[in-house]
C-alpha cells in the first residue's frame, strides 16, 4: 500500500517543488518527492554531505559551522522493496517536528550559533565584582608578560567581531521559549534525531560533534528543539501572509483527485564491482524483461496474476502489485506523472524507469477532485512548503517581524548599528529571492 495523504490532516514537510495541474487523465503532473513520506515507489534519499556555509543569524541565523562529511546510509535496492510496508508505517508514526528534523541537515540545525561566545559575555558581566582590579581600576583577564588584557577590551573585541549575533541569539532564544512552550513531542523528535546521528556516525559521533562545536547530547538537544520552534515561527508567517487569491490559484492549476494504481517492479542493482559496461548489460536485462511482461499483457493475460509472480515489489506483490490511492507528491516523480496520464484501467506499454528500477503502471480508478473548501488545508500546507523552499531567508523575516512585537531596544550603538543593518540585509536577501523565482 502507498502512504496516504489526506487534503485535511496529513502534513506535507519535505520541500516539494510546484506541481503542474492535471486538467485530464492525460495531463502531466510534476511534483518533487516528499523526502519522509516514502510509498512503495518513493525515493531514498541519503543524508547530505554537510557543507561550509554561512546562513541566517540567531534562532533564524544558521551559525557558520565547518562541516565533516555525513555517511550515507544507502540501502541495496532489493533490501527497499522488501521493506517499503515497514517503512510507511514507521512514516505514519512520526511526529511532524521528526519529519521536519529528518530533513535538515546539521548545518540547518545548529541556529543557535555562537553560544560559547554568549556565555563568555555573560561571564563577563560578573567580572567586574569578581575580578581582582588593576592599579587602574579595570578588570583583568588575562596576564601574560606583564601584559594584561581587561574585560572591557575582551568585551569590546568579542562586540566588534559577533556582537550583533549573540544579541540577536539571546533575544530570540527568549522571545521562541515565549511564544511557543517545549512540548514532549520536540523533545522525542530531538532525541530521535540525535539517535539519528549516532547510528550514522557510530564510534565516530563524539568527534562529529567536536567538529561542529557542540559540547554534548544536551546542547545538540536544545538545538534541535530551537529549530522545531524556528520552523513554528516560519510556518506561522507564511501562513498568516497567504491571501484567498494565491490559495485559489493554486486549487485551480495544482490540486487533483487521488488515483488508484498497481504496479510490477523490475528491480535492478548495480554492482560498484563491475564495470559499466556490465551494469549497463544488468539494466538493459531489466528493461527487456519488463517489455516481455508488457507483449504478455497486450494477449491478454491479467495484470495482478503477473504482479504475483514477477514484481520484485515484495510489499505489494501478494496484492497483485496494487498501491492504493495516491496523490501528487506521494511517489517518485517519473512514476507519479505516468500514471496520472492514463486512463482508468490502462496500463503503461513502455516500462518506466525510476531508480528502483522499470515498472509497469496499471491506473485503476480516479477520484473527482476535492473542493476548494476541503483542500484549504492541504493548500496551506503544499504553499508553506512551496516558499520555504523558493525563499532560503524566509525565516529571518519570519523573526524579524516576530521581534517586532516585543520592546527591544538595543543601548549599544555598535551593536544596535549592525543589528540594523542585518535586518536590511536579510530583508533585501528575502526579496531578491523572491523577484528571481
Amino acid at each position: 500500500m502507498a502512504e496516504k495523504k489526506t487534503n485535511s490532516k496529513d502534513k506535507t514537510v519535505a520541500k516539494k517543488a510546484p506541481v503542474k495541474k492535471v486538467e485530464t487523465k492525460k495531463t502531466t503532473t510534476k511534483k518533487t518527492t516528499n523526502a519522509n513520506k516514502k510509498a512503495s515507489v518513493k525515493k531514498v534519499e541519503a543524508k547530505k554531505e554537510l557543507n561550509k556555509k554561512t546562513t541566517v543569524k540567531s534562532s533564524s541565523k544558521v551559525a557558520s559551522v565547518n562541516k565533516a562529511p555525513v555517511k550515507k546510509e544507502v540501502e541495496k535496492k532489493d533490501k527497499v522493496v522488501d521493506t517499503y510496508e515497514a517503512k510507511l508505517k514507521e512514516n505514519k508514526k512520526n511526529s511532524k517536528f521528526q519529519r521536519w528534523l529528518n530533513s535538515l541537515t546539521l548545518e540547518q540545525i545548529i541556529i543557535s550559533g555562537f553560544i560559547v561566545l554568549a556565555i563568555l559575555l555573560i561571564i563577563l558581566i560578573g567580572v567586574a565584582t569578581k575580578n581582582t582590579k588593576t592599579t587602574k581600576g579595570k578588570d583583568i583577564v588575562v596576564s601574560v608578560n606583564g601584559k594584561t588584557i581587561t574585560a572591557d577590551e575582551l568585551y569590546k573585541e568579542l562586540k566588534s567581531q559577533n556582537g550583533e549575533t549573540v544579541v540577536i541569539n539571546m533575544i530570540d532564544e527568549y522571545i521562541l521559549n515565549k511564544e511557543y512552550k517545549t512540548t514532549d513531542e520536540m523533545k522525542q523528535a530531538a532525541k530521535s534525531t540525535i539517535e539519528s546521528y549516532k547510528n550514522t556516525y557510530g564510534d565516530n559521533y563524539k568527534s562529529f560533534l567536536e567538529y561542529n562545536g557542540i559540547k554534548d547530547d544536551s546542547e545538540l538537544k536544545d538545538l534541535l528543539i530551537k529549530n522545531s520552534k524556528l520552523t513554528l515561527v516560519t510556518e506561522d508567517y507564511i501562513k498568516n501572509n497567504l491571501t484567498e487569491k494565491e490559495m485559489k490559484k493554486y486549487y485551480d492549476e495544482k490540486i487533483v483527485g487521488d488515483i488508484e494504481a498497481k504496479h510490477i517492479l523490475i528491480s535492478y542493482e548495480k554492482d560498484e564491482n563491475l564495470t559499466d559496461e556490465e551494469n549497463n548489460a544488468k539494466k538493459e536485462e531489466a528493461k527487456k524483461k519488463a517489455e516481455e511482461l508488457i507483449e504478455r499483457l497486450k494477449k491478454g493475460e491479467d495484470f495482478s496474476t503477473l504482479a504475483k509472480e514477477y514484481s520484485d515489489d515484495k510489499a505489494s506483490k501478494e496484492n497483485g502489485g496494487s498501491l492504493g490511492y495516491f496523490n501528487t507528491g506521494d511517489m517518485v516523480e517519473a512514476f507519479e506523472t505516468a500514471a496520472y496520464n492514463l486512463d482508468v484501467n490502462e496500463y503503461t506499454t513502455k516500462p518506466v524507469e525510476t531508480e528502483y528500477g522499470y515498472h509497469i503502471i496499471m491506473k485503476t480508478a480516479q477520484k473527482d477532485k476535492p473542493s476548494y473548501d476541503k483542500s484549504k488545508t492541504t493548500i496551506k500546507e503544499k504553499l508553506i512548503e512551496e516558499k520555504k523552499e523558493q525563499d532560503s531567508a524566509v525565516s529571518a523575516k519570519a523573526m524579524v517581524a516576530l521581534r517586532k512585537k516585543y520592546k527591544i531596544n538595543i543601548k549599544d550603538k555598535t551593536i544596535k548599528s549592525d543589528y540594523n543593518a542585518y535586518i536590511k540585509e536579510a530583508t533585501t536577501t528575502t526579496t531578491t529571492t523572491q523577484a528571481s523565482e
